[in-house]
């Protein structure tokens, strides 16, 4: 971000000064983010004729006098991403510029899929440690395995020069599809060499199912990408078919949304009726189009809990929020982040993009979640939904659900049924300190055979850490002179030891393991349980908890 100088505030340019940097940088084709019969909340606009009317204006004019007059050197580009800045700072906070270097990665996230060969890895005294390895990936089929450095790629040493990590990273990532790459690896005192090629991996959105109970599943959806929809019936088919499930809870804690469709094909399968509405966008310039569910669903899930928080937004509220309205399942957490807007994403000549906020979604009882965004101080302080009585409610922003007739809240994200207030300990800024070192400190440990378990993935979530692991930890923390050691290391010692044996469960066994370990004590998920095990209805279960 770029300061806002008064001028630009004094000054109306928006509309004409975004069109003529847009011409300046040869906007083309709209990038289209997902399936042309279902508009994602992130899309691609035409550009060739539409904006053409505008023609060039006072940006272009600008940048020529300063470029053939000015009296020092100055980068057109740099001119112009302040420019592009300038004017979007003066809307929505979701209305951005996508600076190119970071392209790669939204893309890769978006569409669930990137160029690499296959590794997870951790960036330690300027070596490579590779956490885990894909299933199937090049590396995997290459051999490459949990704990092994990279010493060279391609005959160029990697290790110990003080690279950065993203040149590295470059090193093991290409467009070029099935480019082969050499590394030469190291491990207990040995050294080898492979060849593998660069490939597709893919980035799953639903890593994380699996059964609580006898009659109760998990399944966790990280964010909305492409193939999110194919990956949670992947889950759900597991589930219902191998494991018996009857009722599921979901857990949107922390998904930031993504694509509108994924989204809406999974409420569709978790309601049998046909044509119920599920979301609906409109926007000064968009008519009203409506989501509503197909009656084919394709397995029988009872009841449904959903899991949601303050990092819980867009796709992810609209998914608690139709449940939510339909009264199909009962919403438990915090106050989501409350971003209801469809955006279009831009494309640029440079490699960036722009989005811009084109409509407003609203849940099937009318409700716009999006909270304001006069003061942006308040609109990213997200403790203001960390217990219940920060929220305010007034008559005109409620509304009430299509079956029970129970009062629902909107502007300003999804309200929980239940309300489950953070932690001391999860927003204590001396502890986050602490718990960041823990997952390096624990790969390193296990690593060098200074930690051991013998166990199962089942024995680890009950498995006692032994006291010098924790001694053994708080010499280390006390080493790299962090000011919140002294105190915290003694107050929160459950929570240290819970989440040693968590990065252990990860790295020993993946991530459904370390979810199994961070569950432990979780009131949420508690509450959900109680739940959809409980033999009351919905509107019984919440006239007993209220």
């Amino acid at each position: 971000m770029i300061e806002k100088r008064e001028e630009i505030k004094n000054y109306n340019i928006w509309q004409p000064l975004l069109l003529s940097v847009m011409m300046i940088m040869g906007m083309v084709l709209g990038y289209k983010m997902n399936d042309a019969d279902n508009p994602p909340l992130i899309q691609g606009i035409d550009m060739d004729e539409s904006f053409a009317i505008y023609g060039s204006g006072r940006v272009e004019e600008i940048i020529r006098f300063v470029d053939t007059r000015y009296v020092d050197e100055v980068d057109d580009s740099d001119l112009v991403e302040s420019a592009i800045t300038a004017v979007l700072d003066q809307l929505d906070p979701h209305s951005v510029y996508i600076a190119p270097e970071y392209m790669k990665s939204i893309n890769a996230s978006m569409e669930g899929q990137f160029k690499g060969v296959g590794i997870e890895s951790y960036y330690l005294d300027d070596t490579v440690n590779i956490i885990s390895v894909i299933k199937d990936s090049p590396a995997d089929k290459a051999g490459l395995e949990r704990f092994d450095q990279i010493i060279a790629i391609n005959d160029i040493v990697v290790a110990g020069k003080g690279l950065p990590f993203s040149d590295i990273s470059d090193m093991l990532s290409s467009e070029e599809e099935d480019k082969e790459v050499r590394i030469h690896k190291y491990r207990n005192k040995t050294d080898e060499r492979v060849q593998l090629s660069i490939t597709e991996i893919p980035l799953r959105s639903v890593e994380i199912f699996y059964m609580l109970t006898d009659k109760v599943g998990l399944i966790k959806i990280d964010r909305f990408s492409s193939k999110t929809y194919k990956e949670f019936m992947e889950a759900l088919e597991d589930l219902v078919e191998n494991q018996n499930l009857s009722h599921l809870i979901i857990d949107l804690r922390d998904n930031p949304g993504g694509y509108l469709p994924e989204t809406t094909n999974i409420l569709s399968q978790l309601m049998k009726e046909k044509d119920r509405l599920l979301v609906y966008t409109e926007g000064k310039a968009n008519d009203r189009i409506d989501y509503t569910t197909t009656g084919k669903s394709f397995f029988n899930v009872e009841r449904i809990a959903v899991l949601i928080d303050e990092d819980s937004a867009s796709g992810s509220e609209i998914l608690a929020g139709a449940l939510q309205d339909w009264d199909r399942g009962l919403v438990v957490g915090r106050r989501t982040f409350g971003k209801g807007l469809v955006q279009e994403q831009y494309p640029l000549s440079n490699g960036g993009a722009i989005r811009l906020t084109v409509a407003r979604y609203y849940t099937p009882t009318g409700r716009s979640i999006q909270q304001s965004y006069d003061n942006l101080n308040d609109y990213h302080d997200v403790s203001k939904r960390y217990s219940s009585d920060t929220i305010q409610i007034v008559d005109s922003l409620k509304y009430y659900t299509k079956i029970l007739g129970r009062e629902v809240y909107g502007s300003g994200g999804i309200y929980p049924d239940v309300y489950v207030p953070i932690s001391a300990a999860d927003e204590d800024p001396g502890l986050i300190s602490i718990l960041s070192q823990i997952p390096e400190w624990t790969y390193m440990q296990l690593r060098d055979d200074k930690l051991n378990f013998e166990g199962t993935i089942e024995q680890i979530a009950t498995w006692e850490l032994p006291t010098e692991v924790l001694q053994s930890f708080n010499e280390y923390v006390s080493g790299q002179k962090n000011q919140f050691a002294a105190g915290y290391l003694n107050n929160y010692v459950s929570v240290i030891r819970k989440e040693i044996k968590a990065q252990m469960a990860r790295i020993l066994f993946g991530e459904i393991a370390e979810n199994k370990v961070q569950i432990i004590g979780d009131k949420a998920l508690d509450e959900a349980l109680n739940y959809v095990q409980s033999d009351n209805s919905l509107e019984e279960y919440l006239e007993s908890y209220n």
